[in-house]
């Protein structure tokens, strides 16, 4: 098995069952990865089960990672707003099936 990231609990919960989970705690300077790689996980889940629990799982860590990066909360949402006002955002539901060449 390869190393993940688990809600904090997880070790708790596990012994409780009887399970003997075997964990270290990440260091600092590797706490990034982990969170950004929990990110990709949760969505691979969310794309293969549809379950909006994934939503939730991904919203978590996206937190734990703007805490971790002490990221301005308001600044993230203005550069979303931007980003959007620009592009766009995800309402019509278009999906670009081939890529023209101009």
């Amino acid at each position: 098995m390869t190393e993940k990231l688990v809600r904090d609990k997880i070790p708790e919960i596990l012994r409780e069952k009887g399970i003997n989970p075997s964990i270290r705690i990440v260091t600092s300077s590797e706490f990034d990865f982990f969170l950004r790689a929990k990110i990709v996980e949760e969505a691979q889940e969310l794309l293969e089960s549809g379950d909006s629990e994934e939503i939730v799982d991904i919203l978590e860590v996206i937190d734990a990672l703007i805490e971790l990066r002490k990221a301005d909360r308001a600044m993230l949402d203005l550069q979303r707003e931007t980003k959007k006002l620009y592009r766009g955002g995800f309402k019509q539901g278009y999906v670009l099936t081939e890529e023209s060449e101009n």
